[in-house]
């Protein structure tokens, strides 16, 4: 059988075949033109014109090249969730897309440049190939191990975290920050004697004169939680030397010297206990949040007899830290939403409540980490509506959606987690405020029990005591005259003689 065409149709048909040809042409000019704006940093247009291949090309290779370039030029440009969006689009295809692996690394750098906690590792999580990732680096192998493993902590999923951490390899940047997850891990699960190996491990990998802050602070992290450690398992003066060695003004510092006041306190070394109470009350820690020194500093001196000197510390404790209690109180028990909680955590409690607890809520690294990813997002948002490139375009509409949706989206989820940070601090004030009106009985009990034997409790002027101890001859020993100095901080120690009979 032939088919016969006629004149007019073979022309329509040649005519329509040109066209095509043309319309190739065009579009492969197009995507040359857009690779060559990228190559020269000129990302504003290298976006635009790549946003306009993946838009328009009929053909399906081109669309994927543009969709990677378009993600790579975002990133460059510092809009890290637009990049994110189109990074995901091809991570969800999978191996099938031939740019799957550069999909792969451009989430990591993401999740790095936005100190990313949820929206990364949820994503690998969810969409895990290890098939597909053995063909990554090591170092991003490591990454991800660790990544999922902080993941699945955060989540309470303590078997699968310990098993994507115990993989994260000795040689990669992040065995420290693994091993010291792994010590809190086993603390989590009741077993502070297999913790201290793992913080020890992670004092071995991390010199103290390293030039990285970010394991430094890591480092003072694994510090502490020995300390806490060796405290758990009643070993108190190790606690202490734990503790000792978190070197001064590092970002640790002062918890060191908080909670190994309990150590010393334990050891009855009460001149030593009041020593350190006495440098994180000085005024150079006036922005702390510090409850529990007054708890600690009042039992002290009830432990020897000084019942004008536990009053003291009752009277500070009820007078800051019951208004602050009985405010945050009625904060968490009207109906707020989170975001709304978010908010006036970062402006500083905005009246409803202390600012003191709204900055020890921000201190936190994953507080900062979740501020700086909020923020980082309001910041993308005006700079997609000021580029005068892109302004009134599809591309921008385009950007602004996708920027708006994850801020409405994360807002919430930051909101939940800082609610509970809040939520947390009021039942430590509760304990605290507990434990005080506990002292404020049994002073009052004590008090009493004196009157009725005659005896005297209302004391002058105390006659000073013999200096402490000096370790070696690297010391020297001066009376505290009132004044604080900076470079004398952390090395308080008290004489105190008990009063008991």
């Amino acid at each position: 059988m032939r088919i016969i065409l006629s004149k007019n149709l073979l022309t329509t048909l040649v005519v329509g075949l040109s066209l095509l040809a043309v319309a190739s042409t065009a579009q492969a000019e197009s995507m040359d033109e857009a690779l060559r704006l990228y190559k020269s940093k000129n990302y504003s247009d290298a976006a635009f014109a790549f946003y306009d291949v993946l838009q328009n090309d009929p053909n399906p290779d081109n669309r994927d090249k543009a969709e990677i370039y378009l993600a790579e030029t975002l990133f460059k440009s510092e809009l890290y969730v637009p990049a994110l969006f189109y990074y995901t689009d091809i991570f969800k295809v999978g191996r099938t897309n031939r740019y799957y692996l550069n999909a792969v690394e451009g989430l990591l750098k993401i999740q790095e440049a936005l100190h990313d906690w949820v929206l990364v590792p949820s994503l690998v999580n969810e969409n895990l190939d290890p098939e597909g990732f053995v063909n990554l680096g090591p170092e991003e192998i490591a990454r991800v191990n660790y990544m999922i493993g902080q993941l699945s902590f955060t989540q309470g999923k303590n078997q699968d975290a310990r098993a994507f951490l115990e993989y994260v390899s000795p040689e990669s940047s992040f065995h420290a920050k693994a091993r010291y997850l792994l010590g809190i891990l086993e603390i989590r699960t009741g077993n502070p004697e297999q913790a201290l190996p793992h913080f020890r491990a992670v004092m071995d990998i991390i010199p103290d004169d390293s030039p990285s802050q970010d394991l430094l602070e890591v480092r003072g992290l694994a510090q502490v939680g020995a300390g806490r450690a060796a405290y758990g398992l009643g070993r108190y003066a190790e606690s202490a030397d734990h503790y000792a060695v978190v070197p001064r003004f590092s970002r640790h510092w002062f918890t060191a010297m908080y909670e190994s006041a309990w150590s010393y306190y334990k050891q009855d070394e009460y001149g030593r206990a009041l020593g350190e109470l006495h440098s994180i009350t000085a005024p150079y820690f006036s922005k702390r949040h510090i409850p529990e020194a007054y708890v600690i500093q009042g039992t002290t001196y009830f432990i020897n007899c000084q019942w004008d000197r536990v009053r003291r510390a009752v009277k500070t404790y009820k007078g800051t830290y019951e208004p602050m209690l009985a405010q945050l109180k009625g904060y968490l028990g009207e109906n707020r939403g989170p975001t709304e909680i978010y908010r006036d955590v970062v402006d500083g409690g905005n009246g409803k409540f202390s600012v003191e607890i709204a900055r020890e809520t921000r201190r936190s690294k994953r507080f900062r980490d979740y501020h700086f990813l909020l923020e980082h997002i309001k910041w993308e948002g005006r700079e997609v509506l000021e580029n005068p490139i892109w302004r009134g375009t599809r591309l921008a509409e385009d950007l602004s959606a996708i920027i708006e949706q994850h801020r409405e989206d994360l807002e919430p989820v930051v909101g939940v987690w800082v609610k509970r940070q809040l939520v947390n601090r009021q039942a430590m004030l509760q304990n605290f405020q507990s434990q005080v009106e506990l002292l404020d009985f049994e002073v009052t009990d004590a008090e009493a029990e004196w009157l009725a034997q005659g005896r005297e409790i209302l004391k002058g002027r105390r006659r000073r005591l013999p200096r402490p101890d000096i370790p070696n001859d690297q010391w020297q020993h001066w009376n505290f005259d009132g004044e604080y100095w900076k470079g004398e901080l952390g090395f308080f120690q008290h004489s105190i003689r008990s009063e008991c009979e």
